[in-house]
């Protein structure tokens, strides 16, 4: 099955004050933590690597590493229309039958987990895939193409968590081992000694 990761990379940070992908965490830009994570994983996992951001200077960088970019001028219509630019992109390719989201602002995310996620819930047959730590869920996660047109249907900030949990029966739940890896950062981190 043909499958193609999508960097969503075009928040405003409102409540981080401002544009958080280039705030350094242990001395590297977020996005290019996650981005050099994806850059790690073995060529036959994904077919395609799509970006959604706003940044050009983040879309320019991503391109040169094989990612095609989707510019997003709307950001102010919240992350379902991040989605909604990438579904439709995926859907001018019918080889394509899944797509696997994930976003900037987990920099602890591992290009490993990103790996066993999608080779386990190959395994489990069902139409989605998600992480989680105990009972909370989170990015990345995987959606078969019979499930994009209920992402296209998504409005303002709703992400695919509520696809997933329209269908939970379908949805194929990966445990990670950290915790850390799924922490976004919403504000910037104090710090030891601040």
């Amino acid at each position: 099955m043909e499958k193609a990761l999508v960097l969503l990379a075009a928040g405003d940070g409102r409540r981080f004050g401002g544009n958080k992908l280039f705030y350094p965490v242990e001395g590297i830009p977020m996005y290019k933590r996650i981005s050099s994570q994806i850059l790690t994983l073995d060529k036959k996992i994904f077919s395609a690597k799509i970006l959604v951001t706003q940044y050009q200077d983040i879309g320019r960088e991503l391109e040169k590493q094989g990612f095609t970019v989707i510019m997003n001028h709307c950001s102010h219509l919240g992350i379902s229309h991040s989605i909604k630019l990438a579904v439709l992109e995926a859907e001018k390719n019918e080889n394509l039958q899944a797509l696997c989201f994930t976003v900037c602002d987990q920099p602890w995310l591992t290009g490993k987990t990103i790996e066993k996620l999608i080779c386990q819930w190959e395994k489990s047959k069902k139409g989605m895939g998600c992480t989680a730590f105990s009972k909370q869920t989170g990015n990345p996660a995987v959606f078969e193409r019979k499930y994009w047109r209920e992402l296209l249907e998504l409005r303002g900030d709703k992400g695919g968590k509520k696809v997933i949990m329209s269908h939970q029966e379908d949805v194929f739940y990966m445990q990670v081992e950290h915790e850390k890896e799924l922490w976004d950062i919403d504000f910037p981190i104090r710090e030891q000694g601040d």
